[in-house]
């Protein structure tokens, strides 16, 4: 059982990494993984105990938690059957369960909650994945126009997914090419025309009071660099 125990962990974690690999968001590449999983829970309590605290420690690395997420990562731990588990794994396997349990409990209280059920890259973290793939293709394009539409095919699917996204992906796209000094005066017209259109209040819960703050904060600076344009 030992090997099952440690292969199933090992399993989990290999999806969730893939589904990062393919340009994923870590809370939809969590979901994606959860799905391939789907019923393998009752097969018995050492599966789900295994899939709840695997989900629940990759949950410990994101910025974010939905919280019906977190309340169903709770609730599952706490109505683990121990008497049932006992008799599924061995003596040593149980003891490393219970205390990976109990460190999933204790960390996932202090993960700010997310009330948006929308799977998606957090405000942050768009925010550097744009700067990090900026960083990468910036010395590879010549031109601004296809250093822009490559940024723009690379994150599509994420500008498609929410609002959100969409207006972060933008807006520090617009920085870049700012503090790059980059002429790319077409693509500067589209964006600005779509923050100037931009309402805080259609991304809903999306982001929080505080992001929603930041982000208007560098609307802001950006349209007053471009307002000549």
């Amino acid at each position: 059982m030992k090997r099952n125990y440690e292969a199933l962990f090992g399993a989990f974690y290999e999806n969730y990494f893939y589904f990062k690999s393919e340009g994923m968001s870590g809370p939809e590449a969590l979901a994606c993984t959860c799905e391939a999983y789907f019923g393998m829970d009752k097969r018995g309590e050492m599966e789900k105990a295994v899939l709840s605290i695997a989900e629940g420690r990759i949950h410990l690395t994101h910025s974010k938690i939905f919280v019906k997420s977190k309340q169903k990562i709770i609730d599952a731990l706490n109505s683990l059957d121990l008497n049932k588990l006992q008799h599924e794994i061995a003596p040593d396997d149980y003891q490393d369960i219970l205390e990976r349990r109990d460190m999933v409990l204790d960390g996932i209280e202090s993960i700010p909650v997310d009330y948006s059920p929308n799977t998606r890259y957090y405000y942050f973290e768009i925010e550097k994945e744009v700067k990090n793939f900026f960083g990468i293709i910036l010395n590879e394009k010549k031109d601004a126009i296809e250093l822009v539409e490559e940024i723009m095919e690379r994150f599509e699917r994420e500008c498609r997914s929410t609002l959100s996204e969409k207006i972060v992906v933008r807006t520090t796209l617009a920085e870049l090419l700012i503090r790059y000094r980059i002429n790319a005066k077409g693509e500067f017209l589209k964006i600005k025309n779509e923050l100037e259109q931009f309402d805080m209040n259609d991304v809903g819960e999306q982001l929080s009071e505080f992001e929603k703050l930041d982000l208007s904060m560098r609307i802001k600076e950006v349209l007053t660099k471009l307002q000549n344009l």
